[in-house]
């Protein structure tokens, strides 16, 4: 089972998985991320993103309650530029969000490569969405 301190960051792809129609594994992942003692951080670039695709999806219930739960990580310049180097110039958003799991030491939950160089090299833990529902709703 998961400990206390276990965060998490969901990636935009969860999200709108989650939201954009029917319920899914990916909706019952992120209901189950919603509720008990896992810990939800993201960033305000994140945050934004959210607002985008919640308005989008007409998923604005979705939203209220992940705004409820989620924590807004400030990183460090420090975290971006170790980030920094292991990303495409033009994906800043994707930096930024990779520092703050570093920041945090929140597990990243996504199924976009660009942070597979980062997971690769270590410094932050990235599971895809599948590995997410097999390690969190089918242990249940």
């Amino acid at each position: 089972m998961l400990g206390r301190s276990t965060r998490f960051l969901i990636d935009t792809n969860l999200f709108i998985a989650a939201v954009k129609g029917g319920r899914t594994r990916s909706t019952e992942l992120l209901l189950m991320l919603f509720d008990g003692p896992i810990e939800l951080v993201a960033d305000d670039i994140l945050i934004s993103e959210y607002a985008r695709y919640a308005r989008r999806f007409e998923a604005d219930i979705f939203l209220e309650i992940l705004l409820k739960k989620v924590v807004v990580i400030e990183q460090s310049v420090e975290d971006v530029l170790v980030c920094r180097p292991f990303f495409p110039p033009d994906e800043g958003a994707d930096i930024v969000h990779a520092a703050t799991c570093l920041h945090s030491k929140a597990i990243l939950i996504t199924n976009d490569s660009h942070f597979n160089r980062i997971r690769d090299e270590g410094l932050i833990e990235v599971w895809s969405i599948s590995e997410a529902i097999q390690r969190l709703l089918d242990r249940i």
